[in-house]
């Protein structure tokens, strides 16, 4: 008799089975992560300082926000709180509640948002403004002049 070239019974099925399971491991994670949505800002915020919520929203290929709900929506005299620190005098007789407060962020490579302005109408000062998103759902904004290692970073919460 000769040699057989096959392997002995039993030895080829292991490795027909190990081959099967490793490829079905591999589409499940690829189909996964086809799957997975990256996480967005799109949404509803609440800022740091728990008095306002900021929706952020699409606009053309970049991303902005407004100001949708305040904690005391009113002054002292019960009106509706407007822009009273703004540097342009024309514009302190806008009202606070919709008005767009975060504007220009465009999306990088990297899954961040870049090249923003922020405007703080507790000092009427506009920043500029990077944004990322992190794996606990809650978005770092990046407020600064110049260059964000002399900024501040913001962390919203979502609300929604």
């Amino acid at each position: 008799m000769r040699p057989s070239s096959r392997m002995p019974p039993g030895k080829g099925h292991w490795k027909c089975r190990r081959l099967i399971g490793a490829t079905f491991l591999v589409a499940l994670f690829a189909v996964g992560a086809a799957w997975a949505k990256p996480a967005s800002p799109v949404g509803i915020w609440l800022h740091p300082n728990q008095r306002i919520h900021v929706e952020i929203v699409p606009c053309e290929n970049r991303l902005c926000g407004q100001i949708v709900w305040f904690r005391w929506p009113n002054d002292a005299e019960g009106l509706p709180l407007v822009d009273l620190k703004n540097p342009n005098p024309a514009l302190r007789g806008r009202p606070l509640m919709g008005l767009q407060v975060l504007d220009g962020l465009l999306r990088a490579e990297d899954g961040t948002w870049g090249n923003g302005r922020i405007y703080n109408p507790d000092d009427g000062a506009e920043y500029q403004a990077n944004m990322s998103i992190g794996d606990d759902d809650a978005v770092r904004v990046r407020v600064f002049r110049l260059m964000p290692i002399f900024g501040e970073t913001l962390i919203w919460t979502r609300v929604r």
